[in-house]
């Protein structure tokens, strides 16, 4: 078989695969959430509101008490030294 027939046929070969694999990833089944009336599970301060359930798991944001009134968190992160 002749060099250029040769790449011709692994070109070929390589843009059929990756047709393949795209479609495969295309046809997956994405789960949305369903939504649901927000309620917060709630400790004395410290709380989870959920506000849709995802194949039966709860979905939502961890929030605070302040002042009365319920807050949602945002963490901070900071890269911290494993080794002394």
């Amino acid at each position: 078989m002749p060099t250029s027939t040769r790449r011709l046929v692994i070109a070929v070969l390589l843009v059929i695969t990756s047709a393949a694999v795209s479609t495969f990833a295309y046809s997956q089944v994405s789960v949305r959430p369903v939504p649901v009336d927000p309620v917060v599970l709630t400790g004395s301060d410290l709380g989870f509101r959920v506000t849709a359930v995802k194949r039966g798991t709860p979905v939502g944001q961890l929030v605070v008490r302040v002042d009365g009134e319920w807050k949602e968190v945002e963490f901070s992160y900071r890269v911290q030294q494993v080794t002394k």
